[in-house]
């Protein structure tokens, strides 16, 4: 199969998802959900459901960045605006489910917010929430929306496309790509990515390696971790590309022994 044959499947099953009859409900389980206990809320949502004999879909995301409101559970059901709740426990998904998917009140008392343009039932935008508003997500922008695990919806996101495109120019273009976008890195000397990438490819040797340093340089911002859980597949086409451009055959990516996952 071509990647365009790929994509346009995974695509198709995207599109699906979107259009189920069934309610849909997302569960952040990063590092900072399960901190906050949100394995036992998976596990009362599969139990709660089973006990009504409800029939939904289940998915766990990675992080959106609200790490102090954990666990947070997303519900959608068709036709209804994605609904986020935060701080949610066990007993908290008995109320959810009882009363949104069974009863229809969406609970605007614990609701965080609704996901998308549409607030709902008194419930305002996540988007407007200060935190939020004066985002614009890019790296992070499938994060807590696509199942990491899962290439078919990174894919249907436009995920590989870059290195679709990238394997249809010359090293050099894509080198040179990279140094009209103003890449930099994101340390403190801010170093243009495009010329360092340049430098690599001209090295003299037969064996060259691309690390992916997942190391924090903040420990205490957890940027890398929430990347990594999130949308892994991000990275390694980041690595792919990397590694096309400077002729790399080999790959590491080094982490801190202290994440979990």
């Amino acid at each position: 199969m071509t990647f365009e044959e790929i994509q346009k499947k995974a695509v198709s099953e995207w599109e699906a998802l979107q259009r189920s009859e069934k309610p849909r409900i997302l569960v952040g389980t990063a590092t900072c959900g399960r901190a906050a206990g949100a394995e036992a809320v998976v596990a009362a949502i599969y139990e709660e459901l089973s006990r009504r004999n409800i029939e939904a879909i289940i998915t766990q995301v990675g992080c959106i960045g609200l790490c102090y409101a954990e666990p947070l559970v997303d519900i959608i059901k068709p036709g209804r605006p994605r609904i986020c709740y935060s701080g949610v426990t066990p007993e908290i998904v008995s109320q959810l489910i009882e009363d949104y998917l069974v009863n229809d009140n969406p609970r605007p008392d614990l609701a965080m917010g609704t996901v998308g343009e549409e607030s709902f039932d008194g419930i305002p935008r996540l988007s407007d929430l200060p935190i939020l508003k004066p985002q614009v997500r890019i790296a992070l922008r499938d994060c807590g929306h696509i199942d990491p695990e899962d290439i078919k919806q990174y894919i249907a996101n436009d995920g590989y496309s870059g290195i679709n495109r990238a394997l249809q120019m010359s090293p050099e273009e894509v080198i040179e790509e990279i140094k009209k976008s103003g890449l930099r890195g994101r340390g403190g000397a801010g170093f243009p990515t495009g010329q360092k990438w340049e430098f690599c490819r001209g090295a003299s040797g037969d064996e060259k390696y691309l690390i992916c340093n997942a190391d924090e340089g903040d420990p205490g911002a957890f940027m890398d971790r929430s990347l990594l859980e999130s949308d892994p597949h991000a990275v390694l086409e980041g690595m792919l590309i990397g590694a096309y451009a400077m002729g790399t055959k080999h790959g590491y990516i080094y982490c801190r022994a202290e994440y979990p996952l």
